[in-house]
């Protein structure tokens, strides 16, 4: 009987485990965006839940708003993206890749609060109040990466 039972729950519970599991972007294909090289043009807007294949700038051609902790070769590839937060909680900026990730309220570095990794993708939490947020990606070994953000 009890062999039965597990039977019976393991499938479930390995349901629950992979539904459990957050989208991760693809790395091609959807809605396309060109990132943003430099604080003073246009920013590059990012909807919320909504996923995109997001166009990089070669490294050296960026000029970020605050140096980026980790900036990458002179091969890499980065770029700025804006999102707009309306309601304060965690947010989950996912990739499709392993490019290095900087959110900025008003000019000030947000510190990650967790960081996870689903199936081909690398998911950053940070932790935001209402207003507009840059994120800067850099050190991206291709030119297109994968993107989306979302509440947790």
């Amino acid at each position: 009987m009890k062999s039965i039972v597990i039977a019976l729950f393991v499938p479930l519970l390995l349901m629950g485990v992979a539904q459990a599991q957050p989208a991760c972007p693809a790395a091609s294909g959807g809605v396309e965006l060109k990132a943003t090289a430099s604080p003073e043009l246009e920013p590059a807007r990012l909807l919320l839940d909504k996923p995109v294949t997001v166009s990089l700038h070669p490294g050296n051609d960026v000029r970020f708003v605050v140096a980026p902790e980790k900036h990458g070769d002179a091969s890499s590839f980065g770029g700025m993206l804006v999102v707009d937060v309306r309601e304060a909680g965690s947010y989950r900026i996912a990739l499709s890749a392993g490019a290095w990730i900087d959110v900025l309220k008003d000019g000030a570095a947000i510190v990650s609060s967790a960081h996870d990794h689903g199936a081909g993708c690398k998911m950053v939490s940070f932790s935001l109040q209402p207003g507009r947020h840059v994120i800067q990606l850099s050190g991206n070994k291709q030119e297109t990466i994968g993107v989306l953000v979302g509440r947790k």
